[in-house]
């Protein structure tokens, strides 16, 4: 007997019962996708612009004059093509006629600061930020790569110098929160263009005393090393450069790397007279003394037992004269006389400490500082010429200072005027 047919209508057969695999899915491609997207965001963009555009023309056109005719009528229109972050787009700009002042401009490009640049505002963010990383070059090839739009090297050059002074007045202006800490103070060569005259740079960070992290304060290109430091300094690590601390009344702290490295140098220039055996093992009994100084140091910050901190630096002040004495009677009158005048200043931090105070007994964080300025600045192809100061300037106060660099960002994309901020002969570019 047959079966009745199925109500359910006609039965898959099992090739057509194959669950599909992600293989016959096809592909789908992401450019052309953000390719549409951006496209789309242009458009909202020009739909955008053309409000606004609408809005302060009818707040102009309020004004009258006293006969009584309007003071701002149309005065025609025209294309203007801007470059954004969303591609290049073409705006029908509408000018306006000024009666009062005979002149005629564009309130649209006026209020967006674009009345004769090319270029957004934020796109010229975007391309600063991205040189602060690499090359100018490099900075030009990743920004068409990721945004689609062509920017010039040149060009990215002369957004770095117009963003500067903005991160420096921001800078200036946002002020340290905590102010317990220390200043510490590092220099370093930069080459130049011109052969045998590097350019001399010396940057001094604040290092905080909760967290450790530091904050840029002073940074020079050229010039003497001592106007990086200000005159609020009373706290201050450096390599053992005296040019950053004139004045005596300052708490200078020797850096105890820097400190041992530079003995490790004299003792090899006296060559012959201390075997490398016996030099190693005297640079780390040296090291060790300094090390169980700042154990003690770190140990009785917390307890409050600042007797037992005076107590410790006596005996590493010992010590160090025995080292010293050692040094002279071995014929190492170099190594003898450094370590005997300069191993006071390996004390100082703990000096402080036993009065309550804080700063570090090595000059890292201002190293790290430095890093940054050799991974930008130091590379086999680099030379500079102009542009160094404001290149260090907004790589360092992005990297350190946040809350300057965010003030500097929002002034800078509103369209602020840089020169009703900045005081008599700030900055060197003029913003509209």
């Amino acid at each position: 007997m047959r079966r009745p047919p199925s109500k359910r209508g006609p039965q898959r057969t099992r090739e057509e019962e194959r669950p599909t695999e992600a293989e016959d899915l096809g592909q789908i491609d992401l450019t052309n996708l953000f390719r549409a997207a951006r496209d789309c965001g242009a458009e909202e963009l020009l739909e955008l612009l053309r409000q606004e555009e609408d809005r302060l023309i009818d707040l102009l056109q309020a004004e009258r004059l006293p006969s009584g005719v309007h003071r701002y009528v149309r005065g025609g229109h025209y294309r203007r093509a801007l470059v954004t972050k969303l591609g290049m787009v073409v705006v029908v700009i509408t000018r306006i006629r000024d009666r009062l002042r005979r002149r005629t401009f564009s309130p649209l490009l006026h209020v967006l600061g674009l009345s004769r640049r090319r270029y957004s505002r934020d796109l010229r963010l975007a391309c600063a930020e991205e040189a602060t990383r690499t090359s100018y070059g490099e900075a030009s090839e990743s920004i068409q790569r990721s945004l689609n739009v062509r920017v010039p090297r040149r060009t990215i050059w002369n957004f770095v110098q117009e963003i500067a002074p903005w991160a420096e007045q921001g800078a200036r202006s946002v002020p340290i929160l905590e102010t317990d800490g220390a200043h510490v103070a590092d220099g370093t060569f930069v080459r130049s263009w011109w052969r045998g005259r590097p350019h001399e740079v010396n940057v001094a960070i604040r290092q905080r005393r909760s967290d450790h992290k530091v904050e840029v304060v002073g940074l020079r290109v050229g010039g003497a090393a001592g106007r990086v430091i200000g005159p609020e300094v009373e706290r201050l690590v450096t390599d053992g450069a005296l040019a950053y601390s004139p004045r005596p009344e300052v708490w200078h702290q020797l850096c105890h790397v820097h400190f041992l490295r530079h003995l490790t140098d004299l003792l090899r220039d006296e060559r012959g007279l201390m075997p490398p055996a016996e030099r190693e093992a005297l640079v780390r009994e040296l090291g060790g003394v300094l090390a169980h100084l700042r154990a003690s140091v770190a140990k009785h910050s917390v307890d409050g037992n600042r007797v037992a901190v005076g107590l410790r630096i006596e005996a590493t002040l010992e010590r160090l004269g025995e080292i010293g004495h050692a040094l002279d009677r071995a014929g190492l009158r170099q190594s003898a006389r450094f370590v005997q005048d300069r191993g006071r200043a390996t004390v100082v931090f703990a000096e402080v400490a036993s009065r309550g105070g804080w700063m570090p007994a090595t000059s890292n964080g201002v190293e790290r500082v430095m890093g940054m300025i050799a991974d930008r600045c130091k590379r086999k192809w680099a030379h500079w010429n102009r542009g160094l100061d404001n290149m260090l300037q907004l790589l360092l106060i992005r990297k350190t200072r946040p809350a300057a660099y965010s003030w500097a960002v929002r002034g800078y994309l509103r369209g602020a005027c840089l020169t009703r901020l900045a005081p008599l002969g700030r900055p060197r570019i003029n913003n509209p």
